[in-house]
């Protein structure tokens, strides 16, 4: 008999615009480098997507946080 795995230590998830709630869980991962590398994928396919990369409830990896510093070094100096 098969058993499917219903938790992993690392989770891909896509979340509502302004971050209020989950819209998708995309993966969960056990192996960190897999992780990284499905949380990057996932990033390039939906660009301006929230997006996190979570080990339980530490964010390792956040769209959001990327977006805002591309957008800082964009921007005009005052």
């Amino acid at each position: 008999m098969t058993t499917t795995r219903t938790h992993f230590t690392f989770r891909v998830d896509t979340w509502t615009p302004g971050g209020e709630s989950i819209v998708e869980h995309v993966a969960g991962v056990e192996d960190y480098q897999v992780a990284l590398a499905t949380y990057r994928a996932a990033c390039e396919r939906w660009p301006g997507t929230p997006i996190t990369l979570r080990q339980g409830a530490r964010v390792i990896e956040d769209s959001r946080r990327l977006r805002v510093v591309v957008e800082s070094v964009r921007a005009p100096l005052a």
